[in-house]
């Protein structure tokens, strides 16, 4: 007849879950560390010393106060914008130098308004 130690049992269930609560945070850990940067920038500001693979502008990651207006030299009304990295603007289609994503093409209100959103300042 089959028999269980209840003592070793209940031992290998808590030591399983203990490792399975360690990896699954050590996991969610380096998710987080992947990500940060790209929800709600409010007050992050060392995205110019991410490493671009592929020499990308950094002159178009915008800093401080910023001002959309300044930025649109064609006076077209529109600026590209990454929509991952907000404040990424050029005047011209690109690429993020710090995700690769292509530049959306937006209004220069829009761009605006995407910035405050998530916790940038602007000169209007």
């Amino acid at each position: 007849m089959f028999r269980i130690n209840l003592k070793k049992t209940v031992f290998q269930i808590i030591l399983g879950t203990a490792l399975f609560v360690a990896l699954s945070a050590t996991n969610l850990n380096a998710q987080c560390s992947m990500m940060q940067g790209h929800g709600n920038h409010s007050g992050h500001s060392d995205h110019g010393k991410h490493n671009t693979d592929d020499g990308g502008d950094n002159t178009i990651i915008r800093k401080g106060i910023i001002d959309v207006y300044e930025i649109d030299v064609d006076k077209d009304g529109f600026v590209y914008q990454d929509p991952m990295d907000w404040n990424v603007i050029s005047d011209k289609p690109g690429k993020c130098p710090l995700c690769g994503m292509k530049l959306k093409k937006v209004k220069i209100k829009e761009a605006i308004g995407n910035l405050k959103d998530n916790g940038f300042e602007v000169k209007e």
